[in-house]
């Protein structure tokens, strides 16, 4: 038990580590360019706030990082509680909401399954969920799906932006598919920037200090371990694949230099319209591989 115990303890250290050392460059990627902004993220943008505005509302943000979400949400009429593990991205959007003088948003640090829900049992409207569980080790997914469970009001709604993944044989084709773009990928985003010199002295100086795009820990979440986890507290309303190839081009197009960024973002237009006929003709589910990242949408209301 001590080992287990310890085990848990040192993978929440790394990760916590390693987002208040890379935390404010991994924002400034997930970001995006505004135009990539608006090509990548404003359709799924859509989709939640559909789902989860509820003017007057009280809403929670999961790993909400540097409080972009929270805001999104805050200046729409509803009161919301961000939450994140990393105390250099909870102070990031403590100095936003002083700029901008929302007050009806506040941020605490804390690791989610500490922090004292007990005031909050069956308080909140919505929760947003956005890039969270696939940080967690799999022996406290269902105790963190459990706890969300507990703060959220019956009928209240759960949207959660994450990394799936599934058993699955892959056909010929998705394979020759995955070919393709994986050559592709290599020449625009590696071969031809380091040819060229495209490359930002910022991105240059963060990969010199040890930064990579994925935390120590994070891998994708087994889509049917999540429906079994979430089958006691929620009904599964929709599951939805978004981004196969473009989030990730489109956050290393920020690597790049400011001119070079101009003829990349068409071609993040691109492969956002590759991924949305792939999902529509063959389903997320068959490009699923071990450790791929594939970031779907799932729709949850609570019981």
């Amino acid at each position: 038990m001590s080992t287990e115990w310890g085990a848990l303890s040192q993978w929440h250290q790394d990760e916590k580590a390693w987002w208040n050392m890379y935390g404010d460059y991994m924002t400034y990627q997930w970001q995006l360019t505004p135009y990539l902004h608006r090509v990548i993220r404003e359709p799924l943008e859509r989709e939640y706030v559909d789902y989860l505005l509820k003017p007057g509302g009280r809403l929670l943000d999961l790993g909400c990082g540097g409080g972009w979400l929270s805001f999104h949400f805050a200046e729409r009429g509803m009161s919301v509680l961000g939450i994140d593990i990393s105390k250099e991205q909870i102070n990031a959007a403590d100095a936003l909401k002083a700029k901008r003088k929302v007050e009806n948003v506040s941020f605490a640090c804390a690791d989610f399954l500490d922090w004292d829900s007990g005031s909050y049992q069956g308080h909140f409207d919505s929760v947003f969920v956005s890039a969270f569980l696939h940080h967690l080790p799999e022996s406290e997914l269902e105790l963190t799906l459990k706890k969300i469970g507990s703060v959220v009001k019956p009928g209240g709604r759960v949207f959660m932006y994450e990394p799936l993944t599934t058993v699955i044989s892959r056909s010929l084709a998705i394979k020759l598919i995955d070919r393709v773009c994986s050559a592709a990928l290599l020449v625009l985003l590696d071969k031809l920037p380091k040819w060229l010199g495209l490359i930002s002295e910022r991105h240059g100086a963060e990969v010199a200090r040890g930064y990579t795009m994925t935390s120590p820990h994070e891998r994708p979440v087994n889509v049917d371990l999540l429906k079994n986890f979430c089958a006691n507290e929620f009904e599964s309303v929709e599951i939805r694949g978004w981004h196969l190839h473009s989030l990730g081009f489109s956050m290393q197009v920020t690597a790049l230099k400011e001119p070079a960024k101009r003829y990349y973002e068409p071609l993040g237009r691109i492969w956002y319209g590759i991924d949305r006929i792939l999902f529509r003709y063959f389903g997320w589910e068959s490009f699923s591989s071990p450790g791929r990242f594939i970031l779907c949408s799932i729709k949850l209301a609570k019981r």
